[in-house]
C-alpha cells in the first residue's frame, strides 16, 4: 500500500514539471501570497472598507464565486463578515480545535466546511488543510487503487470530521517529503497546501497508468474492464471478448499486445528490413469459409511434397523456440482472432480447444500436441522452414478472441465459452463522447511495459499457472478465503438442475480472484473480494446457461437469489412468488442506472442520484452476476429461450 502511494507521489513530482503542473504551482503560490497578506492580522481585516473588497476576498476561493460571495455579504452584513474573519485569524493562530471549527461554520451564514478550510489553509498552510469535494474524490480513488487505507467518519460534528482527515494529509505529506524533487521544484519546505496540490492532481489529472495509455491511443475503457481482462488473461491465457459491435473489443486486445511487443514499429519507430520481424502478436481475421484447422495450421501438399505453412503456424513455432531457448525470460506471445464466430468455432478451432484442455506438464507445455502431419521427421515448408510432426503449445502463448453477436454470425456453444474467460462489452455511454486524447502514449508505454511484462510472466509460469496445484491451493486458501463458502452455496443451488460446476472452474475462479485483488499498480485499480468473485462467476458459471424457459428459469432465479444482499424485491428472495416481465424489466433498469458525478450547481442533485444508484446496487452483493441473470430472465419471458451469448 505504501509503495503504491510512493509511486503516485513520484509521478506527481514528474507532473509538477509539466506545463499544467507549473501553472498550478504559480497560481497556487500567487493565491497563497495574496491571502497571507489579506488575512495577516486583525488590522488588515479592518482595512477592508468596502463590500467589493470583501466580495473579492470570497469570490477568489475555489469553494465560492462572485455570486455566492455577494450572497454572503447580503445575508450577514459587511461588519459581521469582518468580525468573523478576525475570529478566524485569532482562533487559527491560537490553535484550532474541533469545537472552534464548528463555531466558525455556524458563525457565518452561507459558509461551509470547504470554504472555511480553504481560508484556514491559505492563511496557515503549515497547520491546516482543505476539506472539499476533490479531497473526498481523491481519497476514494486512492483507496480503490490500494494506495491508502482510511475510513471516512460517518458520524460526528463538522469539526470532528475535519480533523479526522489530518491522518490522511499527514500520510500524503510524509510520502511527498521522501521525494526531494518536489521541494526542489517548489523551492521551499512542504506544507498542507502542497498536499492539497497532490490531492487536486489525483482528483483532476491522474489516471491509472494502463488506462492512461489506452486514452493516449484514443480509446477509453473502464477500470473494471481493464482489471477483468488482465486478470483473466493472466489466469487462463484464453480470453473471449464478446458483445456489441463497435465497443472497442478488438482495440483492447490489439493495444495491450502492442504495448508489450518489442517491435519498434508497434511504437512509432522503424524496423530494419534485414532484421526478422520480432513482433510478439499476430492478428488474424476469421473467414466464413474456415471449415477445419488448415486455415490456421496449414497442411502437407503431396504435389509439391512440402508443407504449406500459415502465418499462425510460423508464429507458434517462434513462441515455442523463444520458450525453449529463454525459459523464464521468454516473451509472451499473443494471437488475436478477430470475429471468431464468423465461422463455426467448433470446426476450425477444435484442435486448439482439445489441446488447451489437455492439461500442462511440469514445465508448462500442453500435454497433448497439435498434430501437423503424419511423417515421423520434420519436413520443409514452402519457405524452407522445418515443420515438426506435432507441436506442444508453450505456456507463453495467449489467445484472445473477439465476438460480435448478430444474425450474420454463428452462436458459440457453451462448450467453447466454458473453456475461456468470456468478457462482455455491452454498456455504452455517449454523455461525454468523444473524449480527448491525453498524454504521450510512447512515454507511458515505456514507463509501464517492463513491470506488466514481469507480472504477466508470473515467475516464468505464464498462463500455465492454472496447472500448478501449489498455486491453486494458495489461491483457494488466500485468494478466496470465506468466498469459497459462497461458491459452495452457489454450486449446491445449481446442482439439482445439472448446471453446477467442477473442480477446474473452481481452480480458475480462485486464481482469477487472487490476481484481480492484487493487480500491479501499472495495470490499475484492484478489485475487492466481492467484485472479483462477482465477475469470476459471471464469466465461468453463467456461460453454461443455454436453453428454454422450462430449463433455465428456476436456476437463473437461484443465481439471482444467491446474488442478493438486502432489501431485495420479495420475488427475488421467495422463489415461490412468480414475477412478471415488468418486475424483471423494472429491477434490471434500476440496476443498470449509470452512476454519474455531477459538478458545479448540479453537484448536490448528482450526488443524490449517485446515492440512489448505489443504494439500488446494495440490494445485490454481486451486481454484475445479478444483472446478467436478469437479462437472461427477460429473454426467457420474452422469447421462451435464453443463452449467455446474446
Amino acid at each position: 500500500m505504501a509503495s503504491r502511494l510512493n509511486g503516485l507521489v513520484r509521478d506527481f513530482a514528474y507532473w509538477l514539471k509539466s506545463e499544467d503542473g507549473q501553472k498550478l504551482v504559480k497560481d497556487w503560490g500567487e493565491r497563497k501570497d495574496k491571502y497571507r497578506e489579506l488575512l495577516e492580522n486583525e488590522a488588515k481585516i479592518e482595512d477592508l472598507k468596502s463590500e467589493e473588497q470583501v466580495i473579492n476576498l470570497f469570490a477568489n476561493l475555489w469553494a465560492a464565486g462572485p455570486r455566492f460571495a455577494r450572497k454572503i455579504i447580503r445575508d450577514n452584513g459587511l461588519e459581521r463578515v469582518k468580525e468573523w474573519l478576525k475570529d478566524l485569524i485569532t482562533r487559527g493562530e491560537k490553535g484550532l480545535s474541533d469545537k472552534d471549527f464548528d463555531d466558525l461554520v455556524k458563525g457565518l451564514k452561507g459558509v461551509g466546511h470547504a470554504m472555511l478550510s480553504e481560508l484556514l489553509c491559505l492563511r496557515f498552510p503549515e497547520r491546516y488543510w482543505i476539506w472539499n469535494n476533490p479531497l473526498d474524490d481523491a481519497v476514494k480513488k486512492l483507496k480503490q487503487y490500494g494506495a491508502l487505507e482510511w475510513k471516512r467518519p460517518s458520524k460526528g460534528t463538522e469539526g470532528e470530521k475535519y480533523f479526522a482527515y489530518q491522518k490522511v494529509l499527514d500520510r500524503i505529506l510524509s510520502a511527498m517529503r521522501e521525494v526531494p524533487e518536489i521541494s526542489e521544484t517548489l523551492g521551499r519546505e512542504l506544507n498542507y497546501s502542497d498536499a492539497d496540490m497532490f490531492v487536486f492532481w489525483i482528483a483532476h489529472y491522474w489516471e491509472q497508468k494502463l488506462s492512461k495509455y489506452f486514452k493516449a491511443r484514443g480509446f477509453h475503457f473502464t477500470y473494471e474492464q481493464i482489471a477483468i481482462f488482465y486478470a483473466a488473461l493472466k489466469t487462463k491465457g484464453f480470453v473471449i471478448l464478446s458483445g456489441l459491435s463497435g465497443t472497442g473489443k478488438t482495440k483492447l486486445a490489439q493495444l495491450f499486445a502492442e504495448l508489450l511487443c518489442p517491435c519498434q514499429k508497434c511504437h512509432g519507430g522503424e524496423t530494419r528490413k534485414d532484421v526478422e520481424c520480432e513482433c510478439t502478436h499476430l492478428f488474424l481475421s476469421v473467414r466464413p469459409d474456415w471449415r477445419d484447422s488448415k486455415a490456421l495450421l496449414g497442411y502437407y501438399n503431396p504435389l509439391t511434397e512440402q508443407y504449406e505453412s500459415t502465418p499462425l503456424l510460423k508464429f507458434l513455432l517462434r513462441a515455442r523456440d523463444d520458450y525453449e531457448k529463454n525459459g523464464d525470460n521468454a516473451k509472451p506471445y499473443f494471437v488475436i482472432l478477430d470475429e471468431m464466430n464468423l465461422s463455426h468455432v467448433e470446426y476450425y478451432f477444435a484442435d486448439f480447444l482439445s489441446v488447451l484442455e489437455s492439461g500442462r506438464d511440469e514445465r508448462g507445455w500442453t500435454k497433448e500436441p497439435l498434430r501437423l502431419h503424419s511423417f515421423k521427421q520434420s519436413i520443409q515448408d514452402q519457405d524452407g522452414q522445418k515443420i515438426p510432426p506435432e507441436l506442444h503449445l508453450p505456456p507463453n502463448l495467449y489467445i484472445i478472441g473477439t465476438v460480435n453477436i448478430d444474425e450474420t454470425t454463428y452462436m458459440f456453444s457453451p462448450k467453447v465459452l466454458d473453456r475461456a474467460f468470456t468478457i462482455e462489452f455491452r454498456d455504452v455511454d455517449f454523455s461525454d463522447y468523444p473524449k480527448s486524447e491525453s498524454g504521450d502514449a510512447q512515454q507511458i508505454a515505456d514507463q509501464i511495459r517492463d513491470a506488466i511484462l514481469n507480472d504477466l510472466c508470473n515467475g516464468g509460469k505464464f498462463c500455465a499457472v492454472a496447472a500448478d496445484k501449489g498455486e491453486i491451493k494458495r489461491a483457494i486458501e488466500e485468494g478466496l478465503g470465506d468466498a469459497k463458502q459462497q461458491l459452495e452455496e452457489l454450486n449446491r443451488r445449481l446442482q439439482p438442475y445439472d448446471l453446477h460446476f467442477g473442480y477446474r472452474v473452481l481452480d480458475e475462479i480462485a486464481l482469477f480472484v487472487r490476481y484481480a485483488k492484487s493487480l500491479p499498480e501499472e495495470v490499475g485499480k484492484a478489485l475487492n473480494g466481492d467484485e472479483a468473485l462477482d465477475y469470476a462467476v459471471l464469466m465461468k458459471v453463467l456461460p453454461k446457461f443455454h436453453g428454454p424457459r422450462q430449463k433455465l428459469e428456476r436456476p437463473l432465479r437461484e443465481i439471482l437469489k444467491w446474488s442478493a444482499a438486502n432489501d431485495t424485491p420479495e420475488w427475488v428472495k421467495d422463489l415461490t412468488k412468480q414475477p412478471t416481465l415488468q418486475d424483471i424489466v423494472s429491477l434490471l433498469g434500476k440496476l443498470a442506472q449509470p452512476q454519474k458525478r455531477q459538478e458545479g450547481a448540479e453537484k448536490q442533485e448528482g450526488t443524490n442520484r449517485q446515492e440512489d444508484a448505489q443504494q439500488q446496487e446494495s440490494k445485490f452483493r454481486y451486481p454484475a452476476t445479478a444483472k446478467k441473470a436478469l437479462q437472461m430472465l427477460r429473454q426467457l419471458y420474452e422469447t421462451g429461450f435464453a443463452s449467455f451469448a446474446q
